[in-house]
């Protein structure tokens, strides 16, 4: 599967305008006050 497509590029918009994307970053600053960071990584095949 390849990766930056038109639809990964139409997902990453919607995413960046929805309520998801806030929870995301909710998610990512109560992590950081507990000390832990939020990453993301390429899953093995």
């Amino acid at each position: 599967m390849a990766l930056g497509g038109d639809g990964d590029r139409a997902w990453v918009k919607d995413f960046g305008v929805s309520d998801k994307s806030q929870a995301v970053y909710e998610l990512a600053a109560w992590l950081d006050s507990l000390g832990l960071k939020l990453t993301v990584t390429v899953k093995p095949n």
